[in-house]
């Protein structure tokens, strides 16, 4: 193998496992109790409890106001909360200490958050994609409140399809026609150059790892996750 076959085979790699790296998301069918689950959604992989799903240790969920927090139980490979009725479930992890970064150097800490539902027509996350209209299409992907341009997001839906898409200048962006039933996540982070501490820990950045998930009731019928 070339040096130059080499190189490009380690930025494939990396770009691979960039696109699959961990986060957390939610699954809820109606208006019962939502699921928390770790791991990578597109592969299937599920952490379990006694193992990697503990990194999950003091998630903050809530459902309308994030002041009155859902109750949790801990499964075999998910967490349980106690949503009720309609409207988005939301949940944030803050707790992961900073960890080296191999790519960029230096140390990173990553900030996890997921929402199940397009129903609040206001951002409710710090990395949030905004529906314009409930459960459309159309989001403004949103940092602090703020539009984010350029935003990058992957689709990703049964039977393990993706699709890579991008904000424009003004943060938004249109999913494309979905083409199967079943239970479908966007997946996106974005990096900001912002030093601080936790956990008595440095940090050079923060990541922001995000999912939305959401069924859909039109298209070929596939397996819903």
């Amino acid at each position: 193998m070339t040096p130059l076959v080499r190189a490009s085979f380690a930025v494939l790699l990396c770009a691979h496992m960039s696109a699959h790296a961990h986060s957390i998301w939610i699954e809820r069918d109606g208006d019962g109790a939502a699921r928390a689950y770790f791991g990578e959604f597109a592969q299937g992989v599920r952490e379990k409890t006694g193992a990697s799903l503990d990194r999950i240790a003091a998630p903050l969920v809530w459902q309308g106001d994030a002041k009155r927090a859902l109750a949790l139980v801990r499964k075999a490979d998910h967490i349980e909360m106690a949503s009720t009725g309609s409207g988005d479930v939301l949940l944030t992890e803050a707790g992961f200490a900073p960890r080296e970064d191999k790519q960029r150097g230096g140390t990173t800490k990553a900030i996890f958050y997921a929402k199940a539902g397009r129903s609040e027509l206001r951002p409710q996350l710090d990395l949030d994609p905004v529906p314009a209209t409930p459960a459309g299409k159309l989001f403004v992907f949103t940092l602090r409140g703020k539009s984010l341009p350029k935003a990058q997001l992957t689709l990703v839906g049964p039977p393990g399809w993706e699709k890579p898409l991008r904000a424009d200048e003004w943060g938004q962006v249109s999913l494309p026609p979905l083409p199967w039933k079943g239970r479908y996540l966007i997946e996106a982070s974005h990096t900001e150059e912002t030093a601080g501490a936790a956990s008595g820990q440095k940090y050079q950045r923060l990541r922001h790892v995000l999912t939305v998930s959401f069924v859909a009731t039109e298209g070929d019928v596939a397996a819903a996750r």
